[in-house]
């Protein structure tokens, strides 16, 4: 093992070696060539020059484009209403991994249904809801191997928040209504106090919330991958 192999290399670094393997892969990198950045496809040969899963670079850049559609209403309430996240595998998918990945994400998360959800071999599908949110995961056979969609949908829990804030919102009303005989001056400022720490919790509670159901997404897409690659050692 040389010194070169025992280097560690920084983010930026790696960056931009994968660019100049994808550059050397497309022969883009040419002396006169305008055109800036690379394609996902670029990207992925990159990554597999470099002995990195070309799925995991197409899930990164989906959830890279997912975030920059992101609304501004969803950006000053600290989280998206709606989490989703496409993948794809280089595995096949028949009845026995369909029923694999389905037993897996059923016994994996807190979510609860009294649909059974489907397995065959035309794929996988899943419906359930806890907390207010709304899971659902297909997975299906394609050309390439297996395309997998999970979303969680959370308009639900965002009602309820909403509701809870409003209520802690009226309460401070209320209080600062109740000191407004006895100390007239501090009413405002109690009322505005409350008022913001209400949107203040919620917001925290929302971010943070949303932080777990991505995470969740993340895990159940290593999930369904770990089940469909069991399925293909067995085969």
């Amino acid at each position: 093992m040389t010194a070169d192999d025992q280097r560690i290399y920084s983010e930026e670094e790696f960056a931009l070696i994968l660019r100049k393997a994808a550059e050397g892969a497309s022969g883009s990198g040419t002396p006169g060539s305008s055109r800036e950045g690379l394609t996902l496809a670029e990207m992925r040969s990159a990554a597999e020059q470099a002995g990195i899963d070309p799925a995991l670079v197409e899930g990164a850049a989906r959830m890279l484009d997912l975030r920059t559609r992101v609304s501004t209403f969803e950006r000053v309430i600290g989280g998206a209403l709606r989490h989703e996240r496409d993948a794809r595998f280089r595995v096949g998918l028949d009845a026995k991994g369909a029923a694999r990945a389905l037993s897996a994400v059923r016994l994996s998360t807190a979510f609860h249904s009294t649909d059974p959800g489907e397995a065959s071999a035309l794929g996988m599908m899943w419906k359930a809801s806890g907390d207010g949110n709304v899971l659902s995961i297909v997975a299906r056979p394609d050309a390439a191997g297996t395309s997998l969609s999970v979303v969680i949908d959370r308009r639900g829990t965002f009602l309820l928040t909403g509701v809870l804030t409003g209520l802690g919102m009226f309460m401070s009303l209320v209080v600062a209504a109740g000191i407004d005989s006895v100390a007239p001056s501090l009413t405002p400022w109690v009322a505005i106090t409350g008022i913001g720490g209400a949107c203040a919790l919620a917001r925290a509670f929302w971010t943070s919330s949303s932080t777990k159901a991505q995470e969740l997404i993340d895990s159940l897409v290593e999930m369904v991958g770990r089940a469909l690659a069991s399925d293909e050692q067995e085969r």
